[in-house]
């Protein structure tokens, strides 16, 4: 019997589809031959048809509005000081393309195919949320980039609230918000390129085949040539000032003339690297030398230290509050415990606040609660922090740190242990309480298994782990019970006196001390050096002398119980470990069980820290 399909409709049916099938395949033959011998024209120099120029626009269109739908609201895109910022990046690279209010564009911007349209004439067209879209992910087939850096977007805010000015601005006021006048301060010193320095390797986006097309590091040619020209104090005066507050801009720069010289060295280095992400400060750091980057920050760190003041941004008074004491409730714990003292030395990039610019404090805030803040990978508490704040105590802390003198100290307003020895009657009897699961030797807990010596730690880490059990953020109901059978002052007490007393070095176990060299050889390098292959820093950046004195929430390891350190990495490793204000959980997945354990005993045999 015949198949109905090898006769009547069907049969000329399957003979329709052959066909069609074979004209498709005669058309892509055809226009891959046509592309492989170079008869597709490709040339920039004549104009996009009407049909081509329709396609490309609506489509454009299309896809920004429905992205934009998807934007949370601006900011106060009316700020003075956030429209001025975003008036400096336009001036140094938006304007080459779209050219200025009365002003014409670039014969090169009008020789691209398709053309960047003059913005001034066609920016009210789009909405806020559709400019920040546009800026955030550049346009596919045109010369409109992306935003230089895949984090930090926040800042994209700036540049659209300049562009909701160009309509109504006038070829004069355009000059007078792009241009820096720095000449009533005398003429900027000059700053010679004089070498490239070592060249950094710059991580941008996702990295494009065939690779050794490109170059991706710096220092670069730059937007604009700021390093070539040997005037890179020029640029930098545009958004921060001649004195480096940060007054051209409100305060929306940063206030370097607060800032150590290595602070500023190395945060021009990341920005020009990548590591720290800014699609602002990236055109600018990545085309300077690394000879200007050491001269700029000398420079700026000599200056006198001045401060813009506090603004009326929010309540200094909660903000003081929150910045000398935190919120034991919310184990949110005080600004000074980590900004204080002389943690703008401590190498982890934590800087001075006392003094800075409120409109950039509250900005990183916001930026951080948002998890878009510039410097996302490493030991950074500040999105989890930023989080817990509502966005009127943002502004408040911020008001607050802005009004204090240049070089405040920021010490925590925290209880301290009586001069007399054994004075604190107290303290003493709290301690008496620790002994019940820790050790009650001088180390307490140094010679049991799973409790951590707690000597070696400083009073506002240990401060602070105790408000994170009364909130319940370390699940562990031995803890939790007894951080709730005490006030936030004794807490605060018990610390004190812990953090005061002499680091006592834990036992160590002597079957865990017969570990095979090899093992605590790989284990020192990961602890020294990292594995950057796999993303992991070297544990001493965060937990190394000189910034573990610093930081004081960082915990000490040199010292410690071994099976103690071992059993908190394995638990960082699983999926149960909630967000503490670390990054160790992403960090102890990356490690091995065996690495775990060997520089579980790597930082065991060390001698503890003196405090």
């Amino acid at each position: 019997m015949r198949s109905p399909f090898t006769t009547g409709p069907f049969k000329s049916g399957s003979r329709l589809l052959i066909g069609f099938g074979a004209v498709l395949l005669a058309l892509g033959l055809g226009g891959a031959a046509a592309m492989h011998f170079g008869l597709v024209p490709v040339s920039a120099r004549p104009p996009h048809n009407a049909l081509t120029t329709a396609v490309l626009h609506d489509t454009f269109r299309a896809s920004v509005e429905r992205r934009a739908r998807e934007v949370e609201p601006a900011p106060d895109l009316a700020d003075p000081g956030l429209i001025a910022l975003g008036a400096r990046h336009y001036g140094q690279v938006c304007s080459s393309c779209h050219g200025g209010p009365g002003l014409g564009q670039s014969p090169v911007a009008l020789s691209m195919r398709p053309r960047p349209q003059s913005l001034p004439a066609v920016v009210d067209g789009f909405s806020a949320s559709e400019l920040y879209v546009i800026l955030r992910d550049g346009v596919r087939f045109t010369a409109m980039p992306s935003w230089p850096s895949d984090g930090n977007f926040n800042e994209i805010w700036a540049v659209v609230a300049f562009l909701r000015q160009l309509p109504e601005m006038t070829p004069e006021a355009y000059r007078a918000a792009t241009v820096a006048d720095v000449a009533g301060s005398g003429a900027p010193p000059a700053m010679a390129w004089t070498r490239r320095g070592p060249q950094m390797p710059v991580k941008l986006h996702d990295e494009a085949a065939p690779i050794e097309d490109y170059l991706y590091a710096a220092p670069s040619t730059g937007w604009r040539p700021i390093g070539l020209q040997d005037m890179p104090v020029a640029y930098c005066a545009a958004c921060h000032g001649a004195d480096g507050t940060g007054a051209p801009t409100g305060g929306q720069a940063p206030n370097l003339a607060i800032l150590d010289a290595d602070t500023i060295a190395a945060r021009l280095r990341a920005y020009a690297e990548g590591t720290r992400e800014s699609g602002i400060m990236a055109t600018v750091a990545s085309s300077l030398s690394g000879p200007q980057i050491e001269a700029l920050a000398a420079y700026y760190a000599d200056l006198p230290d001045r401060t813009l003041g506090a603004p009326d941004r929010g309540d200094p008074e909660r903000g003081a509050v929150l910045a000398r004491r935190g919120d034991f409730a919310r184990a949110l714990p005080a600004c000074g415990a980590c900004h204080g003292g002389e943690a703008g030395a401590s190498g982890l990039g934590v800087p001075r606040l006392a003094g800075q610019g409120a409109a950039f404090l509250e900005r990183r805030l916001d930026s951080f609660a948002a998890e878009d803040g510039p410097d996302r990978q490493g030991w950074n508490p500040m999105p989890a922090i930023a989080k817990a704040l509502s966005p009127d105590e943002r502004a408040a802390v911020a008001t607050y740190l802005a009004g204090l003198p240049a070089g405040d100290p920021l010490v925590p307003a925290r209880p301290r242990v009586p001069a007399e020895a054994g004075a604190d009657d107290e303290a003493a009897e709290l301690l008496l309480r620790c002994t019940a699961c820790h050790d009650p030797g001088p180390a307490l807990g140094a010679d049991r298994d799973l409790s951590p010596n707690l000597t070696l730690q400083s009073a506002a880490y240990l401060d602070h782990q105790m408000a994170l059990f009364d909130a319940g953020r370390r699940p562990v109901g031995s803890m939790q019970q007894a951080a709730h059978e005490m006030t936030a002052e004794q807490i605060g007490r018990l610390s004190a006196a812990l953090g005061a007393a002499p680091a006592a070095r834990s036992g160590l176990d002597p079957e865990r001390a017969r570990r095979p060299d090899f093992e605590l050889a790989g284990a020192g390098k990961l602890a020294e050096e990292g594995d950057p292959a796999r993303g992991l820093p070297a544990c001493l950046s965060c937990h190394g002398a000189r910034p573990t004195a610093a930081v004081g929430l960082l915990p000490r390891l040199d010292g410690q119980r071994a099976r103690y350190l071992e059993d908190r990495l394995d638990y960082f490793a699983g999926d149960a470990a909630p967000e503490v204000l670390a990054p160790m959980t992403e960090i102890a997945s990356r490690l091995t069980g065996d690495e775990r354990a060997a520089l579980a005993d790597w930082f065991a045999a060390r001698p503890p820290l003196a405090k």
